[in-house]
Parts: C-alpha cells; sequence; structure tokens
C-alpha cells in the first residue's frame, strides 16, 4: 500500500462509519419520527379516526408493558436462584483441611456444565446440524466454531485466575450467553471474524462483546450497577435484547434467513434464564447442603447390579429370581412393555380402519353399532376398561381343572391360554420368507415407477400379488405347523386339580395378564383410531370418490386405489400420537399385574427405596419409546406426503 492510500485510510473508513451510522440509525429515526407526526397530523383532520388511533396505541402500549412485566418477572425469578447457587458452589470454607461448605462443587465443573449446555442451545439456535453433511452450504461455521472455542475457554479461564464467588463468578457465568444472544441477534459476527463487516457492525457488535469481556477479567473495574445487583443487571440485559430482537422481527425488514435467525435469537435469549436455572438447580440438587436430600438425589445405579428380589413373568428372556440382576430384570420388563404395545398397535389399527370405514356404511345397523362402539370404548377411562376385562376373563375362564380345550390344540382356563409350540427356526425360516417377499414387491413397484411412472394397479396385479402373498401364508403355514407339538396335561393327582399342569416344553403359554392388557389398549384405541379413519375419508373432496365410481371401481377397489391412499396423508401424524399413546398407556398394566416396566420399576422403588434414580429411568425408557415410534412415524409420513412433479 503506497502512502497516499494510507494517508486515505482513515478518511475512508470515517466515511463508510458515518454511511452506516445514516443508514442504520438516521434514516429509521427520521422515518418513524415522520411516521408518529403523521399519525397526530391525521388525528387532528378526524378527530374520530383519531381517538380509534390513540385507544389502539394505548392498547399496544398497555400489552408491551404487561409483557415486559412478564419478562422480567420470569428473569428475576430464574436468575436470582442462579446467582445464589453459583455463589454457594464457588464458595470454599476450609478450616483444617476440611471443606466446611456442603454444598461446595467445584467452579471449574459448574463452569463446564452451564458451557456445554449453553453451547448446545446456541448451536440449536444457529441450526447448522444439517449443513454438516454439506459443507460448502455451512456458511456458519465460524460463528459455531468460534462458539465451541469460547466454550472451551472459558471453563479454563475459571480454574487459572480467580474469580470470586459472589460477583466474578456470576458474572461471567450469566454475561456469557447474554452476550452470545447478543451476537446471534446482529448477525454481524461471521461477518466480523471474516473480515467481510464495515465499520458500523464491527463497532455495534464488537463494542459490547469487548467491554464485557474487560470488565469480566476486570470485575473489580467494573461500575457498581453492574456488579452490586447482578440479578437486575442480567434481567435487565436480556429483557432489553429480548425487546430489540423482538422490534426487528416486526419491522420485516429482512430476508427470510435473517429473519428465522432474529426468531432463533429471540428464543435463544429468552430460553437463557431457564437453561441456567435448570443446570444450577440440578447441580445443587446433586450436591444439596442437606446429607439426606443429597443422599436421595444420588444418581448412582450400582444397586442395579445386585440379585433382583422378586420374580417376574416375561417372554422370551428368562431371568432367575435371586439370581440375575435388576439390569436383567428391567430388560426383560421393557421387552413385556413393547411386546404388549406392537402387538396393540396392530390390533388397534386393523379394528379401527374396519370400524371407521363401517361408520360411513349406508346400512343403518352397520354404522350404528360401530358409532354405539366408538362412543362406549372412546369415553370410558383406559383404567376402568381394564379392571373390567380383567374381572370379566375372571368369571368367564374356566378352572384349569375342567380341561376346556379345542381340540386338545388349544388349552384355556383362568391360568392362562396354551397353543402349539413350533420349532423356533420354522418360525424364523417363515417370517423370513415374508419380508423377503416384501423386499422383492417394494424392488418391482420401484421399477415400475422409474419405467412407467406408476406401480401397475390392474386387477391382473393385484390378483397375481394377492396370490404370491396366499401362496407363501398357505405354503408357510404348513410349514410350520408340520412339526409342532399340542399340549399335554400333567395330572400329579387325579383327586387334585390344584396339581394339574401343562407339560414343560409341549406348549407356548399367553398369560392372561398379557391377554387382558392387549383386549384393553385395542378396544381402546380402536375407537380414536376408528374416528381418526373417519375424519380423514370424510375430509377428502368428494369429487376424488365420484371421479372412482365413474371408472367402474368397486367399491373395495375405491377404498384401496383412491380413498386410503390420499386419507393417510392426514392420518399418520394423527396415529403417530395414538401409537404413542398405546406405549404409554402400557403403563397401566400394574391394574391387571402385567410384568410391564412401570410395575418391575415400581417394585423396585418398595424393595430398594432409590426412588429418583428409578423414576428417573423409568422416565427416560418412556422418552426413548416414543422418540422411537414417533421417529419411524415421521419417516413413513414423510414417504406418504412426499410429492413428485
Amino acid at each position: 500500500m503506497d502512502s497516499s492510500a494510507l494517508r486515505d485510510f482513515p478518511l475512508k473508513a470515517l466515511q463508510s462509519l458515518s454511511k452506516d451510522v445514516d443508514e442504520n440509525i438516521v434514516k429509521p429515526f427520521f422515518k418513524m419520527r415522520k411516521s408518529i407526526r403523521m399519525e397526530f397530523s391525521n388525528a387532528k383532520d378526524n378527530p374520530l379516526d383519531g381517538a380509534r388511533r390513540a385507544f389502539n396505541l394505548t392498547k399496544k402500549i398497555f400489552i408491551a408493558v404487561l409483557l415486559l412485566w412478564v419478562a422480567w418477572s420470569y428473569c428475576t425469578k430464574m436468575l436470582g436462584p442462579t446467582v445464589t447457587a453459583i455463589t454457594s458452589f464457588s464458595t470454599s470454607l476450609i478450616i483444617n483441611d476440611n471443606q466446611l461448605n456442603a454444598a461446595y462443587y467445584d467452579p471449574t465443573m459448574v463452569t463446564v456444565w452451564l458451557s456445554i449446555t449453553v453451547l448446545v442451545f446456541f448451536l440449536l439456535a444457529q441450526n447448522e446440524f444439517k449443513a454438516l453433511l454439506k459443507p460448502l452450504e455451512w456458511r456458519g461455521y465460524i460463528t459455531s466454531m468460534t462458539a465451541v472455542g469460547i466454550a472451551i475457554l472459558i471453563p479454563l479461564m475459571v480454574e487459572k485466575l480467580d474469580f470470586s464467588p459472589r460477583e466474578g463468578l456470576p458474572f461471567l457465568l450469566l454475561g456469557t450467553p447474554a452476550m452470545a444472544g447478543f451476537a446471534l441477534s446482529t448477525g454481524d459476527l461471521p461477518l466480523i471474524l471474516t473480515r467481510r463487516a464495515s465499520a458500523y457492525q464491527t463497532i455495534r457488535t464488537g463494542t459490547p462483546i469487548l467491554i464485557f469481556a474487560y470488565y469480566a477479567l476486570n470485575v473489580s473495574m467494573a461500575p457498581p450497577i453492574l456488579t452490586e445487583d447482578l440479578v437486575n443487571t442480567s434481567s435487565a440485559l436480556i429483557v432489553g435484547m429480548a425487546a430489540i430482537s423482538w422490534i426487528l422481527i416486526r419491522t420485516e425488514a429482512a430476508n427470510s434467513d435473517d429473519q428465522d435467525r432474529r426468531y432463533a435469537a429471540f428464543m435463544f435469549i429468552l430460553a437463557t434464564p431457564l437453561i441456567l436455572y435448570t443446570v444450577t438447580r440440578i447441580i445443587f440438587l446433586l450436591n444439596n447442603p442437606d446429607s439426606v436430600t443429597r443422599d436421595r438425589w444420588d444418581l448412582d445405579w450400582s444397586f442395579m447390579e445386585d440379585p433382583n428380589a422378586f420374580e417376574i413373568n416375561v417372554w422370551p428372556m428368562e431371568v432367575q429370581f435371586g439370581q440375575d440382576s435388576r439390569w436383567k430384570f428391567y430388560t426383560a420388563a421393557v421387552i413385556n412393555s413393547a411386546r404388549v404395545t406392537l402387538v396393540s398397535i396392530v390390533l388397534c389399527t386393523l379394528l379401527g380402519i374396519v370400524i371407521g370405514v363401517t361408520r360411513l356404511s349406508s346400512n343403518r345397523l352397520a354404522s350404528g353399532l360401530a358409532t354405539i362402539y366408538v362412543e362406549v370404548f372412546r369415553n370410558l377411562p383406559l383404567a376402568v376398561l381394564l379392571f373390567l376385562v380383567w374381572t370379566q376373563m375372571g368369571e368367564t375362564l374356566p378352572l384349569f381343572g375342567s380341561e376346556a380345550n379345542i381340540g386338545e390344540w388349544v388349552y384355556y382356563s383362568n391360568k392362562g391360554f396354551y397353543i402349539p409350540l413350533a420349532e423356533s427356526w420354522r418360525v424364523y425360516v417363515f417370517i423370513g420368507t415374508f419380508l423377503l417377499l416384501w423386499a422383492l414387491t417394494r424392488v418391482k413397484q420401484s421399477r415400475d415407477m422409474k419405467r412407467k411412472g406408476s406401480v401397475d394397479d390392474s386387477d391382473r396385479a393385484v390378483l397375481m400379488r394377492s396370490g404370491a402373498w396366499g401362496a407363501v401364508f398357505v405354503i408357510g403355514s404348513f410349514f410350520v405347523l408340520n412339526d409342532v407339538t399340542t399340549p399335554e396335561v400333567s395330572k400329579l393327582r387325579l383327586d387334585s386339580p390344584g396339581t394339574w399342569r401343562i407339560a414343560d416344553g409341549t406348549a407356548f403359554e399367553i398369560t392372561p395378564m398379557f391377554t387382558a392388557m392387549v383386549l384393553g389398549l385395542t378396544l381402546f384405541t380402536a375407537s380414536v383410531v376408528a374416528e381418526i379413519v373417519r375424519g380423514s375419508i370424510q375430509s377428502l373432496p368428494r369429487g376424488q370418490v365420484e371421479a372412482a365410481v365413474s371408472l367402474a371401481l368397486t367399491p373395495y377397489q375405491r377404498l384401496r386405489l383412491v380413498i386410503l391412499p390420499q386419507a393417510l396423508r392426514s392420518m399418520v401424524p394423527l396415529l403417530n400420537s395414538q401409537y404413542m399413546n398405546v406405549w404409554k398407556n402400557s403403563s397401566l398394566a400394574i391394574v391387571v399385574a402385567y410384568s410391564d416396566v412401570f410395575y418391575v420399576i415400581f417394585v423396585m422403588m418398595n424393595n430398594v427405596g432409590r426412588l429418583i434414580p428409578l423414576f428417573l429411568l423409568l422416565l427416560v425408557t418412556y422418552q426413548v419409546g416414543s422418540l422411537l415410534i414417533s421417529g419411524i412415524m415421521n419417516a413413513y409420513n414423510a414417504r406418504v406426503t412426499r410429492v413428485k412433479i
């Protein structure tokens, strides 16, 4: 660079800064003043219109003040305990090598947990996770990498430097998320880091961050207003940033990407007090000064390695009372819950579709009976329904001594249902054949879509597919039933029916508890599924059905080819919720004494007394199951709602 360029550089920088200030501050200010003057001028010309405008302005001011008060109250309620907890954790009272502060927790670890949590939410607000698979489109990586670096640097600073527990550490831990929200709101940080920012953008974003960094490292130099009352100072800062962010959103003076960033920044700013409160509260519970509370919140699951102290009925796992660990019993209980959930989902879907379609039948008797079913079972509490099913099964099923059976193939009594036992490898071959046929069908349909643009749904093609499925089912059934063992009743004493039993290895047992759970969940959920099916079908345009009739399609063809494929678009999201409800409603298995995960953990709570760790384990179990069901249904929903042009 020559001497003239160096001489002109300050002048050019000042000119650029003046232009940015004029564009971003002066012009918007004069525009707002002109708008206010026009409002008052119109109010003078038309008093009635002026009164209406004054009322609307007063209403807006009242709502704005109310929202600011709510935000202020929320911030102070969250940040007050947060500051107190941070001070309590980091205050060390050592006398004669004994730590007298029972709530003391290493300030570095407190900083690590807060940094990790805030970083995760910041990256979520950045919304760059999908871009990880497309590096060329990952434009904001500099901001994310800077955030990761700061999250690593802050715990190192706390470890190496001496931050006071009453002022320095709370100021650092509360101010850093606030500055992150500010940087996210302006969106200037990527431009500053890549040297593409204007002078105004650099000053607007860089100055507050540098001032905060200086005072965080030299908190004793900070004005008293910043450190004497950290709760009110932080609350004012967060509320002010949230208000500015919302005003920027309301102006809508940006492209869609900037608006999305502003929305994300607004939500991150509002979530900051809750994030800090949640993390510090969890740490406080784990390091509570009260030894009883601290032991209660001790999240040590080592007791799960001990042998279990009660027996449960499970399949297909085999667990031994007094020998296997509680973890194995827990795993078997999860399988029990998943087993009853899957069977109930399949049955309630089939029954719900039949009843939902029947409700639309022109036959008054059929539609009336379907309506009665829906209204009765949908309005009946599930716990009551399970109790009724369980008691009725106990009343109607015969005693075991009566040897009730169907052709000596199926024995049933109040002790359970015993069906022929097939060799496991034959069952696996049967299931594998079905999966292979399904895969071949999918491949053929994909090829038809590529070659012809549509799947062959002619009568001949449908008949061939139905014949293939039917042939596989019939041949597979003969293959499985070719070598089965039928139940054998073993009578130890002929004069005492209580000693009669089914010989081991001769039958497959279906317990009454499992049957009652499946019946209750199926009957209850099918009534809701029926309404989903009915509503989805009726939401279709009438022209679709009329077009199908004009093509001379049979009622079955209309339902299978026209109505249900289109109704699936609105059915699948609602069915997703119901399937998750089946998984969560299985926790009522305690009504029928079925050994599901809730029942097993509930008994463990009574035996061991570790309520909070077991409760958290139960919570995570149901969350994982719900997320798994939701993920599968969302993937299916994405496939059925995909539009190709």
